[in-house]
């Protein structure tokens, strides 16, 4: 029994750092590591509960060894749950901004029918600076009467604002301009991201709103993870899934070079935000990371989250970043809205 726990801690060891490190390599070279990042959160879960239980039958040798690959993945383990007590205090001297992402799935807009509660949190948050991602809504919705009275105190509360393209928008309390750049010019890439230098309290401050390409599952393809009782469906299933993965991974890679060059091309304060579709430590998530922005909930947060929530998948792929002459104070996920993301708020200091 002994050799046995000892063999299990050691390929569990070893899954663990693979899916902790995978985000280091190309998916345009190889899949798989991506697709292990993905799983990380729970692998991370297993491991922990057959530390466990190696703890119980005293195999502290086994043991150990789970102990030592978890620090050893603890950089990128503190991406997914960070374990930050504390929050810095607000300097009264200083200003403040808060800013808001949520990717809204157009508000719902098919069930127009009652007030939007994706809306009305973004009004009720009141932040300076909002961006969403899905945000185009039928014509007939806008007319809605349950809306008209939000609409009207949005546009109110936020003189400056970009309909989005389908896709990523903004709305300001402030003037701003659009960003034009030839990073974003290329293969249509202007659609997944968009670029403002906002004339913020504190000085300007260049907002990057992202949606990059979905991974596309559907209802369909989480019934692998729903069940697997149809052995007979389950190979076209899997094959279905891991095509998808592959073609969405690629193409991030593409797309994050892109917002790279776009940043490169950035002095001063920055803060990306969006629907990235990827999650923390995966090679999208740390190339766009470079070493230089931050991750608002790593840096913030305490504890795992999730930001999609559909089809019985619960994974966190809505991020905030920055870097510059600003201060976190805060960030926070709310269970809000009707979409089938949830918001992500954060508050700097300035």
């Amino acid at each position: 029994m002994k050799y046995i726990f000892r063999i299990i801690s050691i390929i569990a060891a070893f899954v663990l750092l693979f899916s902790a490190y995978g985000g280091r390599v190309n998916p345009n070279i190889w899949t798989l590591p991506s697709m292990a990042t993905l799983a990380l959160p729970v692998i991370a879960l297993c491991v922990l509960v057959l530390l466990a239980v190696l703890a119980l039958f005293r195999q502290w040798r086994s043991a150990a060894v789970l102990v030592g690959a978890l620090l050893l993945s603890w950089p990128t383990l503190r991406l997914i749950s960070p374990l930050n007590l504390f929050h810095p205090e607000a300097d009264p001297d200083k200003v403040q901004l808060k800013v808001l992402t949520m990717n809204v799935t157009q508000f719902n807009w098919v069930d127009g029918d009652k007030p939007n509660k994706s809306m009305r949190y973004i009004l009720d948050q009141n932040a300076d600076v909002v961006v969403i991602q899905e945000g185009l809504v039928d014509f007939s919705y806008e007319q809605l009467e349950p809306v008209k009275p939000m609409l009207k105190e949005l546009y109110k509360k936020y003189p400056y604002r970009k309909k989005a393209f389908f896709d990523v928008g903004i709305l300001s309390k402030y003037p701003y301009t659009e960003v034009k750049s030839s990073a974003l010019d290329k293969d249509k890439l202007n659609y997944f991201i968009k670029a403002w230098d906002v004339q913020a309290p504190g000085g300007d401050i260049r907002v990057v709103s992202m949606h990059l390409s979905s991974l596309r599952f559907t209802q369909n393809d989480s019934k692998i993870i729903e069940s697997m009782n149809k052995p007979s469906n389950r190979k076209r299933r899997v094959k279905s899934v891991v095509r998808k993965l592959d073609n969405g991974f690629r193409t991030h890679v593409r797309q994050v070079t892109a917002m790279r060059k776009l940043l490169g091309e950035t002095t001063g304060d920055v803060i990306v935000m969006g629907d990235m579709n990827d999650t923390p430590g995966s090679y999208t998530y740390r190339t766009l990371c470079g070493d230089d922005l931050l991750d608002a909930w790593a840096e913030s947060g305490f504890g795992p989250t999730y930001t999609f929530h559909a089809h019985h998948l619960y994974v966190k792929i809505d991020h905030i970043f920055y870097r510059g002459n600003m201060k976190l104070l805060t960030c926070r996920r709310d269970k809000e809205g009707e979409s089938d993301h949830y918001p992500l708020v954060a508050i700097f200091e300035r």
